[in-house]
């Protein structure tokens, strides 16, 4: 009888799943700069997110870097810009006549621009001078190494097609 029932006992008991490629995590984060500025962050998004991991919702070396994680645990994962914008490309910044633009420009305002194929593209207004202006095409995160503080609220077994 005493066997029975703890063996009830281990059957009743809530097993602590990791983080395993193509298990359903539901996790916080926030997406930092080097210089500690937050760029993004689930809160922003409106609450934890929950995803499957190695499905690419979120960069490679964040979906490699969480597996094993179990719930309550945090991680710091630093990541290139390889995996997210890509490197700064000085061949995006070009100089342009002001009159190509309808509205106001400004030095530190995006603009919808025509670039290089004629399709209008946001832009940096870099500079200004008499008519012309400079306009950076780069993502305003490109060249930026990111660093993505995650928190693992839970880990679940994928139990639907839905989950995948």
């Amino acid at each position: 009888m005493k066997n029975e029932i703890e063996a009830t006992r281990d059957m009743t008991r809530k097993v602590l799943l990791r983080v395993e490629h193509g298990r359903l995590v539901e996790m916080e984060y926030q997406v930092r700069l080097s210089s500690g500025k937050v760029v993004d962050s689930s809160e922003k998004s409106g609450g934890p997110v929950t995803f499957v991991c190695g499905k690419g919702n979120f960069p490679k070396p964040v979906e490699e870097n969480i597996v094993g994680l179990a719930p309550g645990e945090r991680k710091v994962i630093f990541v290139s810009p390889n995996y997210t914008y890509g490197p700064y490309n000085p061949g995006k910044v070009t100089l342009m006549a002001i009159e190509r633009i309808s509205g106001e420009v400004e030095v530190g305002k995006v603009v919808k621009a025509p670039d290089e194929f004629g399709l209008r593209q946001p832009a940096m207004v870099k500079s200004i001078w008499e008519g012309a202006m400079m306009l950076d095409f780069n993502h305003p995160l490109a060249g930026k190494t990111l660093h993505f503080e995650v928190f693992v609220k839970d880990v679940r077994i994928t139990t639907t097609e839905k989950d995948n």
